[in-house]
């Protein structure tokens, strides 16, 4: 017997590699069923194993009959389905999002579980996929509702083939260019009995009034190819989204810090402000899918943040979803949540090792970070007190003496444009109020400042300096 033409599809795109793990979500319907189906057929020839996982959304009354069934259909494959159950309008009145939004977010949290219990049987990584059923036709629908609701290139793209999971787990889409009816044909040859989802004959949902209104209608008054039209300008946004995300990475490279633990972002502007804002408001987007808010993005919001960036005021503010918050300081942009934890902690790995040695004796390891002083000049000042140098992070009455004169710390902090949020973060090592070495650290604006820190010229190694106090800085063991 011939195999089937979405075999074939499925083998040719090359998402499917000998010794895989694959995931499949499968709800019951046409296309999951038809993708489960399809890859048990080549299991054996590809040293497959697959895993059928099924969510139970609870929002239907039949979905408990439905559940049995994808458990009848695996059987039948000589497949254990791994079944869950979660009440998805709970979820979604705690995200505040709708069904569908929580429901997605509801099943790939769950891929990503199942996978990572794969992984720590002891599977490699790189063997583990979850494989998704959306087809030419969502593909087709995606993009005409996005244009309808309004959206960039990157939207324009549609669906892809291949992404990371939040987790780091790659989801295929093996289906995505088979059209629906070579599905329903695939069902109807194999005498398969799916699930069929009533909702999606309906018009109560935007996406269903697409596909069940708009695109007939397009079909029958403009084009009878819309669907292969909608396709074929996402795959020509989705080369124009690739170049463009390659030099938004390039331009936020070296400017922006990621916390994913605590979910904040740090943004560096002062040189990111040069580029067009095209490739600014995609560094915008990757703050935001950082920070698992770019669900509830909206080009209003996009606007904003372009707003905040680009101002000329150097102090201002903006409201994010889910109660994180956009902080502008001087060339800085800080993404994060509430004021508590968007405070930037001093570096705690770190301590400091001050030691006395004769000027004949001072090689100093380059690989480290340290700084060296005139100690005749030193102890002159504070004879005997050497012990009593700390590293600490600013006081009140602070100074670091200039060649003129001396400066307070909050004042040189002021005029380095350190945000105030990473102002108490910066170490310095002092005693009493004189401090003699302000750390390097990545808040200040200059390069100098990033890689040496700031020294005090008052013990200033010359020629006739005999003995030298060297402070280098090491991890803490």
């Amino acid at each position: 017997m011939r195999r089937h033409k979405i075999i074939d599809s499925i083998i040719d795109s090359g998402l499917i590699l000998e010794g895989s793990y694959i995931i499949v979500g499968i709800s019951g319907g046409p296309d999951s069923l038809c993708l489960l189906h399809s890859l048990a057929q080549i299991a054996d020839s590809y040293d497959l194993t697959l895993i059928p996982v099924h969510v139970n959304h609870k929002l239907r009354a039949e979905a408990d009959e439905e559940a049995d069934n994808v458990a009848r259909m695996c059987d039948k494959l000589g497949l254990d389905v791994e079944s869950f159950e979660v009440n998805c309008e709970d979820v979604a009145r705690e995200m505040k999002v709708s069904t569908e939004e929580a429901g997605r977010h509801i099943r790939y949290e769950i891929f990503d579980d199942v996978a990572r219990d794969i992984e720590d049987q002891g599977v490699q990584r790189e063997k583990i996929m979850i494989a998704v059923a959306h087809n030419a036709d969502d593909q087709s629908e995606t993009v005409l509702f996005r244009i309808l609701r309004g959206t960039g290139v990157h939207g324009l793209a549609g669906i892809p083939v291949v992404r990371p999971s939040e987790a780091g787990y790659m989801i295929i889409r093996p289906l995505l260019f088979v059209p629906r009816a070579d599905i329903e044909q695939y069902i109807k040859d194999n005498k398969l009995h799916p699930n069929m989802d009533a909702t999606n004959e309906g018009t109560d949902y935007t996406r269903n009034k697409i596909r069940n209104e708009l695109i007939p209608y397009l079909e029958k008054n403009y084009n009878p190819n819309i669907r292969q039209a909608l396709r074929r300008f996402a795959m020509i946004a989705e080369m124009d989204d690739a170049l463009l995300s390659d030099a938004a990475f390039s331009a936020a490279d070296g400017h922006m810090i990621v916390d994913n633990d605590s979910r904040r972002v740090i943004l560096d502007i002062s040189d990111l402000r040069d580029n067009p804002p095209s490739i600014v408001s995609r560094v915008a987007g990757y703050i935001l899918q950082s920070l698992r808010i770019e669900m509830n993005s909206s080009y209003e919001l996009m606007s904003a943040i372009m707003n905040l960036i680009y101002s000329d005021n150097p102090s201002a503010s903006l409201d994010l979803p889910d109660g994180f918050r956009a902080y502008r300081e001087y060339d800085t942009v800080i993404f994060a949540g509430d004021d508590d934890e968007i405070r930037i902690k001093p570096d705690d790995s770190i301590r400091m090792f001050p030691q006395v040695l004769m000027r004949k004796d001072f090689h100093p390891d380059e690989d480290m970070m340290y700084a060296a002083f005139d100690f005749d000049l030193f102890n002159k000042e504070y004879p005997g007190r050497v012990g009593e140098l700390q590293m600490r992070t600013r006081q009140e009455g602070d100074y670091i003496p200039m060649k003129r004169g001396r400066k307070k710390i909050q004042d040189l902090l002021v005029d380095s444009k350190v945000m105030k949020n990473a102002r108490d973060s910066i170490l310095m090592v002092a005693i009493d109020n004189e401090v003699l070495w302000i750390l390097p650290s990545k808040y200040f604006k200059g390069r100098q400042e990033q890689e040496k820190g700031r020294f005090s010229p008052k013990y200033h190694i010359t020629d006739a300096t005999e003995r030298v106090l060297l402070i280098e800085i090491a991890e803490n063991i």
